[in-house]
């Protein structure tokens, strides 16, 4: 069976978490999170910095999940966005979050961790389960691996302090885009 999740070295290092090697015995609640996260009953409502949460539905209920992931310090990020900086020079993709698996390795060269261990976040579900963490939280996770490979960039945002309003740059900052409603119709195509 291919693997679903953990594709990029973004996702695997999330997926790591859940699925570590050093475990003394399987996680009886593996499977069960898999299958829930690859039949898509899991739905995040927030992934952003230092936080995810999302609804995952089993059978007739849904789970709210709340999960809160430590930051990274000043100095590692100010390390990732050096990493950033100088692939986005050699790769014009790093722009649009596509992030090369090179800088996880690079990452971890540094001891900077791209996700942390499922003890260092704080998790909360509405589940009734006894087993922590439970299946609900662990489908969240494979989720968010499923997700980070597909966007490499929420791995960092999701560990990066949150962007404040004021320096928050929109698409109108950027030299190669332009506001429709700046564009006068009647002269746009010359006459």
């Amino acid at each position: 069976m291919a693997n679903e999740f953990g594709v990029t070295a973004w996702g695997r290092a999330w997926l790591r978490t859940v699925e570590r090697t050093a475990a003394s015995g399987p996680n009886p609640s593996l499977p069960t999170a898999r299958t829930l996260a690859r039949n898509g009953s899991v739905e995040f409502t927030v992934v952003s910095s230092g936080t995810v949460v999302a609804e995952v539905s089993t059978k007739a209920k849904t789970s709210s999940v709340t999960i809160s992931v430590p930051l990274w310090t000043k100095s590692e990020i100010a390390a990732v966005k050096s990493l950033l900086r100088s692939a986005g020079k050699a790769n014009r993709s790093v722009s649009t979050g596509e992030l090369p698996d090179s800088i996880v390795t690079e990452l971890q060269a540094r001891n900077i961790a791209v996700a942390v261990d499922l003890s260092e976040c704080t998790a909360s579900c509405d589940c009734s389960g006894r087993r922590s963490p439970c299946v609900h939280h662990l489908a969240a996770i494979y989720a968010l691996a499923g997700r980070i490979d597909e966007e490499p960039a929420l791995a960092v945002t999701l560990r990066s302090a949150p962007v404040k309003a004021g320096k928050k740059s929109t698409s109108t900052d950027s030299p190669e885009w332009i506001p429709l409603s700046d564009i006068d119709i009647r002269s746009f195509y010359g006459d």
